[in-house]
């Protein structure tokens, strides 16, 4: 016990706990979330490699899809910087949320590459997409740092490298990216609405899932086993109700105590 307490007392994790404004539970919840989020990418690396003779044969460069790995691990650590210089409690005026930040622009900015990362991987030869997708990054960067709403030149970015992904590799089950971006959206505006500091690890979580979607889509195809359209219908629909009835008993949650220090 002693031991325990003298380790709970040094400068060193004094420091550390000063860094994250949550309850230990909730904290221990939404770093794993973030940890998880981070080394996800290489899901995706691993199904590229396991199955390249699928990949090479279906992709314009498929080489490219581990560069769009290393975005998307870079678009994870600076939104865990950003979480930190926001102490992990998340509200509205943050850079970590609505607000502007560096390492938020540049969790966009990475998140950007990464989706023409994804792009270029399956179909990089054809110059004129590959134009008109870096001028939609190219404006997202100008909106951001000219504080307009660049949201929407994001989700179009997204929206192409979905259909990108179901071009090259045939897999319905692509489209399940769309409904894991909506369930991050959801999840975020509960998390503002209500301050319930748990939620923020449901965002972390659901952000990830698109690149679980694709994983799976790579490893299904080139088993043989691409998914139906019906399965994919069922559970978007599945999830869109879940999330529909539950919504009123989350708007609800008391928000989470912020801890001093």
């Amino acid at each position: 016990m002693t031991d325990a307490k003298a380790l709970r007392d040094t400068p060193a994790t004094a420091g550390l706990r000063s860094q994250v404004a949550l309850p230990a539970p909730v904290a221990i919840w939404v770093l794993a979330a973030h940890a998880i989020a981070f080394l996800t990418p290489l899901l995706l690396l691993w199904a590229v490699y396991a199955n390249w003779a699928f990949v090479s044969s279906r992709a314009a460069a498929p080489g490219i899809f581990y560069v769009a790995v290393a975005f998307m691990m870079a678009a994870a650590a600076f939104e865990i910087a950003q979480n930190t210089a926001d102490r992990w409690y998340l509200e509205p005026g943050m850079g970590s949320t609505d607000g502007t930040a560096l390492s938020d622009f540049l969790f966009y900015v990475c998140n950007c590459l990464g989706m023409l990362g994804l792009i270029a991987g399956c179909m990089g030869d054809k110059w004129w997409l590959m134009a008109v997708c870096t001028a939609i990054a190219g404006a997202f960067v100008f909106l951001y740092l000219t504080g307009r709403q660049p949201f929407l030149a994001l989700g179009i970015l997204g929206l192409i490298s979905t259909l990108a992904l179901y071009q090259t590799f045939g897999n319905p089950i692509v489209f399940l990216q769309i409904v894991a971006g909506q369930l991050t959206l959801y999840f975020f505006t509960l998390l503002l609405k209500t301050r319930a500091q748990f939620l923020h690890g449901c965002v972390a979580l659901t952000s990830t899932a698109g690149i679980w979607v694709a994983a799976w889509a790579v490893y299904s195809g080139a088993a043989g086993r691409p998914q139906s359209w019906v399965l994919v219908i069922r559970v978007a629909a599945t999830i869109a109700l879940l999330a529909l009835s539950l919504k009123q008993r989350l708007e609800k949650i008391s928000a989470t105590a912020r801890r001093s220090g």
